[in-house]
């Protein structure tokens, strides 16, 4: 009898063993387990995150250096740049959009030379009068946005159909097409040698 007691004590403290492993250890796993699973989903959002943003900062980093120069008489400063222009015809073309005049102006920053020492950067603009529709006109800003040229449009207005209807017949292009007066300034930047450079 006092061995059948002594096995249902042992028999009572293994049930209650594998009752107390069970509750503090089994049923908390899968709960622990949504938790890590959040954990690395986070993480892998964070590690994407910052890839991203590497990637950017290493595009921006190489824009910047190609726009970068020691001399004011570099040819990314000079007016009417062949290449730039021939990069805006064919991104044109390719777009469907009519180009209606296309003028180069003087370069921004360049005319004063005592204080050119002074500046930042100089801008060399463009203004064009295009015909686009309005998905023509957003395509274009981005192929500029993303082009090697570092490039700020200084304005641009659109115009309506009230102010289509005053255009001369030459003028006029495709259905949805509006006339587009856009200036972009393409930059380049001064190295600080040059700035510090005595006068």
């Amino acid at each position: 009898m006092k061995d059948n007691l002594i096995l249902l004590a042992i028999f009572l403290v293994l049930l209650a063993g594998n009752y107390l492993y069970y509750t503090q250890a089994v049923v908390p796993q899968p709960e622990k387990m949504r938790e890590l699973k959040s954990q690395i989903e986070e993480k892998n959002k964070q590690l994407l995150a910052a890839q991203i943003l590497s990637e950017k900062r290493e595009g921006i980093t190489q824009l910047i250096k190609s726009n970068l120069i020691e001399d004011p008489n570099d040819s990314l400063t000079e007016k009417a740049s062949v290449p730039f222009l021939q990069f805006l015809t064919s991104t044109m073309d390719g777009l469907d959009i009519r180009l209606v005049t296309l003028n180069p102006l003087d370069v921004i920053g360049k005319e004063d030379t005592m204080a050119i020492r002074q500046k930042e950067s100089l801008q060399v603009p463009y203004e064009m009068k295009i015909l686009a529709t309005y998905e023509e006109l957003g395509k274009f800003l981005d192929v500029l946005e993303k082009s090697p040229h570092l490039i700020k449009v200084a304005s641009f207005t659109i115009s309506n159909e009230i102010d289509q209807a005053s255009f001369a017949e030459e003028i006029v292009g495709k259905p949805r097409q509006h006339q587009v007066n856009l200036q972009v300034n393409t930059i380049a930047i001064l190295k600080a040698s040059f700035r510090s450079e005595p006068g």
